[in-house]
């Protein structure tokens, strides 16, 4: 084991930047290893059907004081486990549904079988713990595990393999981003329903949680609130940094300019974790 740093209280004072999508691909490993190295992310979270896994896991091994978890994935990528045991999971080439909308049309209509998800999500964390990893913390990929029967599950991982933190959604809806207003008082509903069931299983989380209004677009604005608020409560702001290439593949279509979100990251959180 590795990477076996006590856990911080979430409860007590502390910023937490975690970069999301650690191994996903080596462009986007890059650009977090940098953010990390310069002071300005102090936590990450690995996919664990990534292509890249490794190279994240490597660079892990040398930081034994960076914060860990797991980006449990759903949704776009390849399952860990093999498809033939999660049919109501992917789609005829092999791969997840693609976006959340598919998936959570599916779930709603009773198309998603749970126990597969168990199985697969089952698989991703085991993947990692078999590797070595030492998790501290978990979430995912466009926050799947907060939906009902969902987040059952994942606390039921937590708890078994010693996961002491799981991200839950709590930012102000704003009029400035107001495509996400609905989506975000529904990420709130479930966010609030899932720290309650999370009480017994003694997994905690943050205070605030800032990035959902700024996913992929992280601003000096939302810096500036996330340190503020961070002087009262425990804080955790979500980020996405990278470094661009000609070669994104299937993450064109997420139009995300790895560049500008690594480059503000670094600009305004320099040196704060160093």
């Amino acid at each position: 084991m590795y990477n076996r740093m006590k856990n911080q209280n979430p409860g007590k004072k502390s910023l937490i930047v975690n970069a999301d999508d650690f191994g996903l691909a080596s462009f986007i490993n890059k650009g977090i290893i940098e953010a990390v190295e310069k002071g300005a992310v102090n936590s990450v979270s690995l996919v664990a059907n990534g292509d890249a896994l490794d190279e994240a896991i490597n660079y892990i091994k040398k930081k034994p004081e960076l914060k860990t978890g797991i980006h449990f994935t759903l949704i776009d990528e390849k399952p860990v486990s093999d498809k033939h045991l999660v049919p109501s999971l992917v789609t005829k080439d092999g791969f997840f549904w693609p976006g959340y909308t598919s998936f959570i049309l599916r779930y709603i209509t009773g198309k998603i079988n749970l126990q597969e998800v168990k199985i697969e999500l089952s698989a991703q964390v085991q993947k990692l713990a078999d590797k070595g990893v030492h998790l501290m913390h978990c979430d995912s990929h466009q926050h799947m595990h907060l939906l009902k029967n969902i987040s059952d599950i994942v606390l039921k991982l937590c708890q078994k393999h010693g996961i002491k933190r799981i991200r839950t959604v709590n930012e102000t809806p704003s009029c400035r981003y107001w495509k996400n207003i609905i989506p975000l008082i529904v990420m709130n509903y479930f966010s609030c329903r899932l720290k309650n069931l999370a009480k017994p299983f003694n997994i905690e989380s943050t205070d605030r949680f800032l990035g959902f209004n700024t996913s992929m677009n992280v601003n000096r604005h939302i810096i500036k609130k996330a340190l503020h608020l961070s002087e009262n409560f425990s804080v955790e702001l979500m980020c996405h940094p990278g470094r661009n290439s000609e070669n994104t593949g299937r993450y064109k279509k997420w139009s995300m300019d790895w560049d500008r979100e690594r480059n503000t990251i670094i600009k305004y959180l320099h040196g704060k974790f160093s």
